[in-house]
């Protein structure tokens, strides 16, 4: 834009420039109007000199009681004041000039619209009263303005929004319009959501010295949103965050700034300093579904043992070419501890174990509790510490046990709890099982049973008989094989405390299939909520496994919410949730929102279960058990 000649014939300085003596001003907030040479201007509506030497605030004020509009008040403002100091704005701004940004950020400060509203308003008219060249996109208002902001100071954004708080309630003066809205505004499930981060997130101690702060909390957990959306590795997070609007101008986190907050925790008290983290966090999930009454207070519960596959490689052995083994040919002894060979899945042949306990055969199958399994020893201390803090919830009915807990330990745990069990088998079945789907056959029986201990590893006397081998047909298996009951393979079996004679065989087998929501729930957490995991620590794998955990619990506890408060339906007539799992972590991982998550400091006074389990220490430590390996 050029500037017609003065009389004189001189052509002025552009509006933003300070004189050529101004350099000799010490301080530009004390400058006045005589200082600068004023330009004459062809468009009077985009430049329109007031008279004296009125700062921004006093021009703007006088504008909007006259009744101009916001974008109108501004394009008449006149910049060329001595309180703010343009002219010491960039030359070069994406298709606008300097004057154009200044007026830009001038109107972003006095709106109380989203950026993507404000690019709607550009594009209807407001362009053309700010005198604006160009239409520009959300991005590049919020770009800009916080440009500007900063070669320029922030204090003018406060003084400007005084304006608008000085209007409020006074009838004879023009009163400026709500936010614009284009019917979208921010959707139920990411406000609930948002609510969701808030409250799970602040468990989660960072204990940062605010010397130290570069990203706020919301951007951290960014990383962990976008690695379990994508199942990717957390390190990769900080890449894949560049591709998202908000980081386009900004730099990322990296996994590293995360974990490092984490791990001074880890250092001061352990691998169970960061469980009672988790453990809080999901409490305050149950607590949120608990409100609305989907937590009874006796159920069904389940525990799992669940493979999450592991990328990592460990040993440094070479082959004779000197070049490190393939991932395939390392060693299982070399493997961190904890990492076992599985069958080939997703790329990798290694995975760590989650032992977790949840709600089963409810409508809500949250959750409440996993740790990370290091050895398969001591299985009874694994059953009885998820045992503990199930307790803390429900009082379990029966309880279904995955078949990697079953054995001796498992029974005498039950048997200490004195609680009624399920349980599945692995491995090698003892031989009276043949002998038991074989007469089952014979006869046409649904289903066969026999006194069994495991603990004694031998057939019991029915009328001494406290426990039971039970199997019967699976109409699962027979479906999809060709074959019927005929095959030995297309019969289930279980081992059970309940007496088939007086809860039925058959029910004992239903009551334990029901469970399958917990199985489909899993295969959701590995694929929704996961990310990868390469890492050698135990407590790095464990903080993965359960941030997917928590993402779960936060899921339902949205779905539960919203459906409250609208009164609808959690599931449809097939089971299925009102939001999906993407669709809660799409909303979660794009809401770009600078919310304030706090921290709790003191877990034991905010969190019941951390409280009321372990007290001033961790209660299920063993001498000579690897629990505190990290």
């Amino acid at each position: 834009m050029t500037s017609d000649p003065e009389p004189d014939g001189r052509i002025p300085r552009r509006f933003l420039e300070p004189p050529g003596d101004f350099d000799e001003i010490v301080d530009y907030n004390e400058a006045s109007i005589e200082d600068f040479e004023v330009s004459s201007h062809s468009e009077p509506n985009f430049i329109t000199q007031i008279e004296g030497n009125l700062d921004l605030e006093t021009q703007l004020l006088r504008h909007l009681e006259k009744g101009l509009t916001p974008e109108e008040a501004v394009g008449k403002l006149d910049l060329y004041t001595g309180n703010i100091p343009f002219w010491r704005l960039e030359k070069n701004w994406y298709k606008l000039s300097e004057e154009e940004a200044a007026r830009l950020y001038l109107y972003r400060s006095i709106s109380a619209s989203k950026d993507y509203i404000i690019e709607k308003e550009l594009k209807d008219g407001a362009a053309d009263h700010l005198g604006l060249s160009s239409v520009v996109t959300e991005n590049t208002i919020e770009s800009t303005s916080e440009k500007v902001d900063k070669q320029i100071g922030a204090d003018v954004n406060h003084r400007l929004r005084s304006v608008i708080d000085q209007l409020k309630g006074h009838d004879e003066i023009a009163t400026l319009p709500d936010p614009a809205s284009d019917g979208r505004g921010e959707p139920p499930l990411v406000l609930i959501s948002r609510e969701m981060r808030k409250r799970a997130y602040q468990y989660i101690q960072l204990d940062r010295d605010q010397s130290r702060v570069t990203y706020p909390k919301w951007q951290l957990f960014k990383l962990m949103e976008i690695a379990g959306l994508c199942n990717i590795h957390p390190n990769d997070a900080e890449d894949s965050l560049r591709s998202l609007p908000y980081f386009y101008y900004r730099s990322p986190p990296g996994f590293k700034a995360l974990w490092n907050q984490l791990r001074e925790q880890l250092e001061e008290g352990g691998i169970y300093k960061l469980r009672k983290m988790y453990l809080a966090a999901l409490e305050e999930m149950v607590s949120v579904i608990d409100e609305y009454g989907y937590i009874p207070e006796k159920a069904d519960i389940a525990i799992d043992l669940t493979n999450i596959m592991w990328y990592g490689r460990h040993s440094t052995e070479k082959d004779e070419q000197g070049k490190r083994l393939d991932r395939d040919d390392i060693p299982h002894a070399d493997q961190p501890l904890g990492v076992e060979g599985v069958d080939q899945k997703s790329g990798t042949s290694f995975a760590f174990q989650i032992a977790s306990v949840s709600l089963a055969n409810v409508e809500i199958p949250v959750t409440l509790a996993a740790k990370s399994i290091l050895r398969r020893g001591n299985i009874e201390h694994q059953i009885d510490e998820l045992l503990t803090y199930a307790k803390h919830y429900v009082e379990p009915d029966i309880v279904c046990m995955d078949g990697g807990f079953y054995g001796r330990g498992m029974h005498d745990c039950m048997e200490e709890h004195d609680l009624k069990f399920i349980s599945r088998l692995r491995g090698r079945p003892p031989a009276i099982v043949d002998d038991l789907k074989e007469k089952a056959f014979e006869n046409e029986k649904d289903y066969n049973s026999k006194g069994y201990d495991v603990r004694l590893g031998k057939v019991v006397p029915e009328n001494e008989a406290e426990s039971w081998l039970i199997t019967m047909p699976s109409e699962k298996r027979i479906s999809r094989a060709e074959t019927g009951t005929e095959d030995k393979g297309n019969w289930e079996l279980y081992y059970t405390n309940l007496d088939p004679k007086e809860f039925g065989g058959l029910e004992i087998g239903r009551r334990y299939r029901q469970r399958w929501s917990i199985e489909t729930s899993y295969r959701m957490i590995k694929h929704d909520f996961t990310a990868k995991s390469a890492s050698e620590l135990r407590s790095q794998r464990e903080f993965i496994a359960n941030m997917a955990f928590i993402f779960n619990a936060m899921w339902m506890a949205t779905n539960v919410k919203y459906a409250e408060e609208n009164d609808l339906q959690v599931k449809d007539d097939q089971g299925r949730y009102l939001f999906t799992a993407n669709q809660f972590m799409v909303a979660m991982l794009h809401d770009m929102e600078d919310i304030e998550i706090g921290e709790v400091r003191d877990l034991s006074v905010q969190s019941n279960i951390v409280s009321g389990v372990f007290g001033d220490g961790y209660p299920f430590k063993l001498e000579g058990h690897p629990e505190f390996e990290n």
